[in-house]
């Protein structure tokens, strides 16, 4: 089941990062990134442009995998209903690792 987001909202975009199926830490992350893409292919294009992630984010933990991707409203406005990803980039002891694309469902927010 994907996550529903309205366009014209903030979203905060809550994902627990796993490795063999157990929370993985990712306290010692010198960067983690998180882009919205169009698709789960080999051929995305991006919807949102990476964005880096904050280790003090209200409901983030790092140190258990959780990590909050927060997007801002001025960026979700423009955006049109549709089945997208997030992908998410972390940098730990210097090597660049991409996790699974997670669905999301964008759709167009009525109230203004």
């Amino acid at each position: 089941m994907s996550l529903s987001l309205f366009t014209g909202d903030d979203w905060d975009i809550v994902v627990t990062l796993k490795k063999d199926g157990v929370a993985f830490d990712v306290s010692t992350a010198t960067a983690i990134q998180a882009a919205v893409v169009s698709d789960d292919g080999t051929a995305p294009t991006t919807i949102v442009s990476a964005v880096t992630l904050d280790s003090g984010a209200t409901g983030a933990s790092w140190a258990t995998g959780v990590v909050v991707v927060e997007i801002p409203a001025a960026t979700t406005g423009a955006l049109t209903s549709q089945r997208a990803y997030v992908e998410i980039q972390v940098t730990l002891g210097g090597k660049k690792s991409t996790w699974p694309r997670q669905p999301i469902d964008i759709k167009v927010g009525t109230i203004a």
